[in-house]
């Protein structure tokens, strides 16, 4: 049974086809509308058909950060779903089938059977496709939550239909109800909505991204579709017209970044993203970002390679290679989202970032961010503000941004790296940008004495300076350092089980400091060394094989970390082996 009669962790397995994420995210929904709190988890390999699919739903009347490990109830749409999962479920853990397909002696003992005719049910109610919805109607029978909710989930899904594919759908539900009821007349626990709740939103990080993007008033997307980034370009079609955005789905990312570079140039803020492999081909144009000082935002949401690696599965292996990526040097910012409300404000800040050092800016996901939903508060508008830096729209050049000869300096070497940036059509803003380094006036340099070069490198780097003032701090979570018995540094989405480890240790009694480091580059290294000298023993969680992160604080903090905690097999971290971790430590 669960650990506290207000929550539930639900498994729903299957063939890819079967509608089972859909499903799922109907009835994480329908919670989310009753003010329950939500964090699901999306596990399907790059097939349209076949192949095994499945999503876990946790429901809670707490705010959750991440997925766990322990499930409650497998609804099972397959034999396989049975094989491959039972052994998660909890004693007493609720296993809902169709006795078509096993009968229920296939259920280990020590499980509740809970037989439902899915198929004869949905036939009944217009069609096989609806026996994922019979089998949510199920899973809400055996919990004692009413079913109004789902209902209205279900209309809104299918909105766009005629009314009796919904109402076929509601009917299929319910039936799917009384027949759990029957099955099992003991509720496995027992939901209920929570009256006068605050309003969340369900949105994965995509959907939070591209909300940020809208906030910071985005011009321009352009991209090629690659899991997990793809739902960010439809994300953004979507709602094209309605907040005045030119989208373009490119031929590929070559294009795409070359684009986003040319509409910066022309003054609206302008915005890329793929996986690692399209940032791959993107790397020369993002290169003349740096060279041209192009304030574009570069979204690079990390799975596991090299190569193809794994399209739908997640890591956290990317880390260096946005740090390095392009030929040569120059200044870029990388911010590290952690969860959905750091996805929308990292994202509009982002822009500001781009614009006021007027250089590339990473935001760097994983599909563990991408493809999962959890329940967010709704984002404050009113606490985006829009900083375009040192940019001149309209009326004419100011007198700081000229030569000696009157003539508009594009580059010029400024105290603090940034250049006034007048927008071309102006009166005299005649300008040259391309990829070449070049003098003040933007002209390739080649033939410049050594001087000139060396100038415009270094004006370009001093840019790093000011980062180092206007990057997000890292966020602190958990034990005061300095109270603490072991202190966790992470970055990106391990924030969630992080988060979710410190509260399940604190119960136990042991107080454990948190540090995410939200800006990766230029990295913090102030605020990490203070941190692992205020914490008796550290330890550092991170998804990759090589301890991308621990090696940047040895660069950078010229300091050891204790313990070391890696996971590179496509998951992301439970908070459960994290727990495990520091026990062992301790």
């Amino acid at each position: 049974m669960p650990d506290s009669p207000t929550e539930l962790r639900v498994r729903i397995g299957g063939e890819a086809g079967f509608g089972i994420k859909a499903a799922g995210q109907m009835l994480a929904r329908s919670f989310v509308d009753a003010g329950l709190e939500t964090f699901d988890l999306s596990e399907y390999p790059s097939l349209i058909r076949g192949g095994h699919n499945n999503y876990l739903l946790r429901v809670s009347t707490e705010p959750v950060y991440s997925h766990v490990e322990p499930v409650d109830a497998l609804i099972c749409l397959n034999r396989e779903t049975l094989d491959l999962h039972h052994h998660e479920l909890v004693d007493g853990g609720a296993v809902i089938f169709d006795p078509a397909d096993f009968p229920a002696d296939d259920v280990p003992a020590r499980l509740r059977a809970v037989p439902v005719p899915l198929t004869e049910i949905a036939r009944g109610a217009g069609g096989k496709i609806m026996r994922n919805t019979v089998a949510l109607g199920a899973l809400l029978g055996i919990v004692g939550f009413p079913l109004t909710y789902l209902g209205d989930s279900l209309r809104k899904q299918f909105a766009k239909k005629a009314p009796e594919v919904a109402e076929g759908n509601v009917q299929a539900a319910q039936a799917g109800c009384d027949a759990a009821i029957v099955a099992c007349p003991d509720f496995l626990v027992q939901l209920a909505p929570i009256e006068g709740a605050p309003r969340r939103i369900l949105v994965d990080g995509n959907e939070a991204l591209g909300m940020g993007a809208l906030a910071a008033g985005i011009g321009f997307y352009a991209a090629y579709p690659m899991t997990p980034a793809s739902s960010i370009l439809h994300f953004m079609a979507a709602h094209e017209r309605e907040y005045g955005v030119v989208v373009k789905h490119t031929e590929d990312e070559i294009a795409a970044m070359n684009m986003v570079v040319g509409a910066a140039f022309g003054g609206t803020r302008a915005m890329t993203a793929s996986a690692g492999g399209g940032f791959a081909l993107m790397v020369e144009a993002f290169g003349m970002a740096g060279a041209s000082e192009s304030a574009v935002v570069v979204g690079v949401l990390t799975r596991p390679g090299p190569a193809t690696g794994l399209p739908t599965w997640t890591e956290q292996s990317d880390l260096r290679y946005v740090i390095h990526a392009a030929q040569g040097e120059f200044p870029r910012v990388v911010l590290a989202p952690g969860d959905r409300e750091d996805a929308f404000t990292l994202t509009w800040k982002a822009f500001n970032l781009a614009d006021q050092l007027q250089t590339p800016v990473v935001i760097l996901g994983d599909s563990y961010l991408s493809d999962n939903r959890q329940s967010t508060p709704v984002y404050d508008l009113s606490e985006v503000t829009i900083d375009r830096g040192k940019l001149v729209a309209e009326g004419k050049v100011p007198a700081e941004a000229l030569g000696d000869d009157g003539r508009y300096l594009r580059y010029k070497v400024t105290e603090d790296g940034v250049s006034v940036r007048a927008l071309p059509g102006m009166k005299g803003a005649n300008q040259l940008g391309n990829s070449y380094d070049h003098d003040e006036y933007g002209f390739g340099s080649e033939g410049e004495p050594a001087e000139v070069r060396i100038a415009q490198n270094e004006k370009r780097m001093r840019k790093m300076e000011l980062a180092e003032k206007l990057v997000p701090p890292p966020a602190y979570f958990g034990a005061p350092p300095e109270d603490a018995e072991i202190g966790l540094l992470f970055f990106g989405t391990t924030k969630g089980p992080a988060r979710e480890a410190a509260r399940m240790l604190e119960r136990e009694g042991v107080k454990t400091a948190l540090m995410q480091v939200v800006t990766v580059f230029p990295f913090p290294t102030t605020e990490v060394a203070a941190f692992l000298g205020s914490v008796p023993k550290s330890l550092i969680v991170e998804g990759n094989f090589t301890g991308q992160l621990e090696g940047l604080v040895r660069q950078e903090c010229l300091l050891p970390i204790d313990h070391s905690l890696h996971r590179y097999d496509g998951r992301p971290f439970t908070p459960e082996e994290i727990v495990r971790k520091v026990k062992e430590v301790l």
